[in-house]
């Protein structure tokens, strides 16, 4: 079956009340949570690909998303990055009975208007309710703290402060992925509800995969699904932050940053901050410089520094 560009096997039965999570990389993937949070619902819900893009050159610069080669059973493949779509069933573990649809979404780098109404058809397609973008965005809060998610939910009224999620709606301007449009397209042109939550990482850390960045989200959907918040993330998180923090103790300019931050945060009672107002002192400020080459130079992709979502 083909909705716009991409191509898919509906499932059989047809998804229940099917909600779409969906992760945005690179651009909201800071950390990795997007992907580490899918991965999990994965798991939780059994889930299984149903679809791709058709072509997915269309859409993507191999040049920017390298195809990699990869020896499977003795066989040489290459695998083309594309947006898969993966369907997942509700279980005896969840009490809300909603299916759901993982999209597991790479940022177009051209045609990005088709791309939209590719991935809006295939919502109507399979009769989604709600569309849920997940992610993580660097910003001025410590480790040692809760790490603050936000969002924004049209449509529907969540829970009140479900898994410590503060909603609202966000006053960011500045660059942005054309794939924004998608929720508020799908609000408008299609009635689904939507919800976006977006945890906010310590900037100091530039981990490839934040566990506790992840494992705030899975806590938020949780509360939403009625699944146990007790994952391998949760285990994963203590020992990772662990870590940072024992590194403090030899790195004078890390534990000046933190203290800073633990400060503006007790006083802020957790509010993240949509502005880079933090006034620091110029070693602080070349300690981040550095850790900022550092990442992009290993990354070559650059994650966002506040809620352009």
């Amino acid at each position: 079956m083909k909705a716009g560009h991409f191509e898919f096997t509906p499932p059989d039965p047809p998804l229940q009340s099917p909600h779409c999570i969906v992760m945005l990389r690179p651009w909201v993937n800071v950390g990795n949570v997007g992907q580490t949070v899918l991965g999990r619902l994965s798991r939780l819900y059994n889930g299984s690909e149903i679809g791709n893009l058709i072509r997915p050159g269309r859409f993507y610069d191999f040049t920017r998303y390298r195809p990699e080669i990869r020896h499977v059973e003795g066989k040489r493949t290459v695998k083309v990055p594309n947006t898969s779509v993966v369907a997942g069933r509700a279980t005896e573990t969840t009490t809300a009975r909603n299916d759901l649809l993982l999209l597991h979404m790479l940022e177009p780098h051209s045609n990005a208007e088709d791309f939209n109404d590719s991935v809006l058809q295939m919502l109507s397609d399979l009769k989604i309710e709600r569309y849920v973008l997940i992610g993580g965005m660097y910003d001025s809060v410590p480790h040692s703290r809760p790490l603050s998610v936000t969002g924004s939910a049209r449509g529907f009224t969540p829970p009140e402060q479900f898994g410590g999620v503060k909603l609202g709606r966000s006053n960011y301007q500045g660059p942005t992925s054309l794939t924004s449009q998608l929720t508020d397209r799908a609000s408008n042109e299609l009635g689904i509800e939507t919800l976006s939550l977006i945890v906010h990482l310590p900037l100091y850390l530039k981990l490839e995969d934040d566990y506790t960045g992840a494992y705030r989200i899975l806590q938020a959907l949780a509360a939403l699904y009625g699944f146990s918040d007790d994952v391998p993330e949760k285990s994963l998180a203590d020992q990772q932050y662990d870590q940072v923090t024992s590194a403090m103790t030899n790195n004078p300019q890390l534990r000046e940053l933190v203290t800073k931050f633990e400060e503006d945060y007790d006083r802020d009672a957790g509010q993240p901050t949509d502005d880079e107002s933090v006034e620091l002192s110029a070693e602080i400020e070349q300690f981040l410089d550095d850790v900022a080459s550092r990442d992009q130079g290993e990354s070559g992709e650059e994650g966002p520094t506040s809620g352009g979502v």
